[in-house]
Parts: C-alpha cells; structure tokens; sequence
C-alpha cells in the first residue's frame, strides 16, 4: 500500500508541481532525477555498511539488506540516467554529452553495481558470494564522493549543488524558489518511502534464500 501510493503522489506531484520558466516544462524532471540519483547514493551507501557488517559478524541478514539496497539504487540509478537523458536532450540538444564527467561517471557507477548484482550468480555457494560481493560493495563506495564533486572538479555541463551550495550555507535560502524547493523536497520524501518499500520486497527474496542455503530441507521439491 504505502509503495503504490507513495508512487501514485510522486507521479502526481511531478505532473502538477511548478516547473522552472526559462527551462519550461522539463524542467519538472527536477522532480525526478535529484531524489533519485540521492536515494540511489543512499541505496549504496547502506549497502557499503551492510557489507562490511557481514564480513565482520558473518549474519546473514547484513548480506540480505546490502542485496537489498544495491537493487533499489540500481533501478533508481537506471530511473537517474533517463531522466537526466531526456532533461539534457530538452536542454542542452542532446541525450548524452560523452566529455561530462558526471554524466559517465553515473554510468560507471550503475555498471559496477550491475556487476555486485550479477556476480552472486557465479557460485551456489551462497556464503562465498556474499563474501565476495561485499567487497564490491565496500570499494564500490569510493565512487559517490567522486561523483558527487565531479562537477567542481572537472569541467562539466552539469551546474553545481543548488541546495547543499556554499551559496545556501551563506544566505541561508536555496537558489531557486520557494514552490519548486518545497516540492523536490515532496518527492524526495515520497521517493524515499518508495525506496523502503522495495527494500521489504526484496529483503523478502534475499531472506529465502538464505533460509533455503541454511535449511536444505525446507527447499520445495519439484
């Protein structure tokens, strides 16, 4: 319930919130591609925590929420990159601008944790794979600091941080106004709460099948 209606009022919020007038009407996929991109840094973030978590204490439930969290900050990676395309393409003339290095870097980051995701299904030793895929998981972490100060540090098409801005620490008021600030704001909630909402769903898979390696015998013979 709360996944579905939490998304139903992301999708009416970014068709009715307020749109930028110089930019026009894409400039609502503000509404899209920030929460997801910071939910997808949250995703990874949570994921290099549980990771190390599991190699300290070797609980399978640390390995099942760092699963968990990498899955949803790849499809809100995924979600990022699309939208971020289709802003540009509106923008800037063009769906990818290859010399941007936020914009490839974003790309790196996604294939990596595709390769997390993917490489669990080298082996069917389970305790291994989640050895080895916290890892990942560990040094995949490194990337979100670069990436995020990417566009201080090189050159980029990408403008810098509106909200978390030396600007906004001095003034005390975000550069944009006060409508659109309140409705990202709206959507980040609302994007967090569907991200929480995948996170029991594949929570659930990731606990069968541990349960399924650890109890042989509660596996379904066909």
């Amino acid at each position: 319930m709360i996944f579905y209606g939490s998304l139903i009022l992301w999708a009416i919020t970014v068709a009715f919130g307020p749109y930028d007038i110089t930019q026009g009407i894409s400039s609502k996929l503000l509404y899209v591609h920030v929460p997801t991109v910071w939910i997808a840094y949250l995703g990874y973030s949570l994921t290099f925590v549980y990771s190390l978590l599991y190699l300290f204490k070797k609980e399978p439930k640390y390995d099942a929420l760092a699963l968990s969290n990498a899955k949803s900050g790849v499809l809100f990676t995924i979600t990022t990159l699309l939208a971020g395309s289709a802003w540009g393409k509106a923008t800037w003339g063009t769906w990818w601008v290859w010399g941007d290095a936020r914009l490839n870097l974003t790309a790196i980051l996604l294939l990596v944790y595709l390769g997390y995701l993917v490489s669990r299904s080298f082996s069917d030793d389970l305790g291994k794979t989640a050895k080895n895929s916290s890892f990942i998981g560990i040094f995949g972490i490194i990337q979100l600091p670069i990436l995020h100060f990417s566009v201080i540090w090189w050159r980029s098409v990408h403008q810098q941080a509106s909200i978390l801005s030396q600007e906004t620490a001095s003034t005390g008021s975000a550069p944009m106004s006060s409508d659109i600030l309140t409705t990202l704001l709206v959507s980040v909630l609302l994007v967090t709460l569907v991200h929480f909402s995948l996170l029991k769903k594949f929570r659930k898979t990731a606990d069968k099948l541990w349960d399924d390696y650890l109890n042989p015998k509660n596996r379904v013979k066909i």
